[in-house]
């Protein structure tokens, strides 16, 4: 109905615009918004008022027709990844090569399937070519490698109105693991600090990794509220289990998390889940990857089996209730 109201003619009774920008959006006429047409009309056009006052991404409201939830597979990435990590050949291995990036977005399409969330996918393109102007919400999903123009185009949806979940090496340019750098961060940060980590306020462009301390963190929730709520009751000692690689934030931000890592040997505060604004735009990011254990638990691809003899039953029961209702709190905030 919102749609059907945005394509009415101007020459209609009830005008609730005049015309349509450069952009391809639609002028709002606002004065007009009581004088004429039926009740129910008029009552449309305040309502899309208020909705486009409320900040949503310019283009959402008019093209949206299918889910309002997007995942990225990005191709940037898989390449990454086929640099970085190697193909399945136990015992050396229990990577995937460049599908081991399918351990993490995969995860998050378990999730939306699983809670009956609509969901599409989309590519480095669709981005680049605007489409992301069609959805609310946008998952970056270990991302570690995006080009200039995505950051920037993602970064300006953001602040224009969307909704940003991103999970732990997504935004940065580089993974430090060297201990004896972590101390001295700010003369890592060659090539400026410009990034989407900028989203979370987080100053370095470079992830700090938790592996020189541990091979697995776990994570101690701080406040059962927002992305957390559902985690209420659920948890022994507040402590949600993770057990992998996490990203060391700077402990500059802690009015905003939800959560710390506990991180053994480190004797910082490190944030883990943090909920912040930027712009118009809501982000959420976590310091690690929960799709990735989800992936784990249940052999996800399924098509590229890669066993590494764990057993891995259970262990994303409580990240699954804490992935949902991320993805729910954004999609209504």
């Amino acid at each position: 109905m919102l749609t059907a109201m945005a394509k009415r003619p101007r020459g209609s009774s009830t005008r609730c615009w005049n015309e349509r920008s450069r952009n391809g959006t639609i002028r709002l006429h606002s004065r007009d918004l009581f004088q004429g047409g039926s009740v129910k009309l008029r009552a449309i056009c305040l309502l899309l008022t208020f909705i486009i006052a409320a900040g949503l991404p310019q283009g959402l409201l008019w093209a949206q027709t299918g889910p309002a939830v997007a995942i990225l597979d990005s191709a940037n990435t898989r390449h990454y990844f086929e640099r970085n990590y190697p193909s399945c050949s136990p015992p050396g291995s229990y990577y995937l090569g460049a599908d081991e990036y399918q351990r993490y977005f995969r995860g998050w399409e378990y999730v939306l399937h699983g809670n009956s969330i609509p969901y599409t996918i989309i590519t480095d393109s669709d981005i680049e070519n605007g489409r992301l102007d069609n959805f609310l919400l946008l998952i970056l999903s270990n991302t570690a490698s995006l080009s200039d123009s995505e950051e920037h185009v993602i970064e300006r949806w953001v602040r224009s109105g969307g909704r940003l979940l991103a999970t732990f090496g997504s935004g940065y340019k580089d993974v430090v693991t060297d201990l004896r750098q972590l101390d001295d961060r700010l003369k890592l940060q060659s090539g400026g600090t410009s990034g989407l980590h900028s989203l979370w306020h987080d100053p370095f462009s470079k992830l700090f990794t938790t592996m020189p301390f541990a091979p697995g963190v776990d994570v101690l929730i701080s406040s059962y509220a927002g992305p957390t709520a559902g985690l209420s009751g659920k948890l022994n000692n507040n402590v949600l289990p993770y057990g992998a690689a996490a990203n060391l934030l700077s402990s500059g931000n802690l009015a905003n998390a939800y959560g710390h890592l506990i991180v053994p040997n480190y004797t910082k505060t490190a944030p883990a889940i943090l909920l912040t604004d930027a712009g118009r735009g809501t982000v959420l990011y976590f310091a690690f990857a929960p799709e990735y254990l989800v992936s784990k638990e249940f052999d996800l691809p399924s098509s590229l089996q890669c066993p590494d003899g764990q057993n891995w039953s259970g262990r994303s029961t409580q990240l699954r209730i804490l992935m949902r209702d991320a993805v729910l709190l954004l999609l209504s905030h």
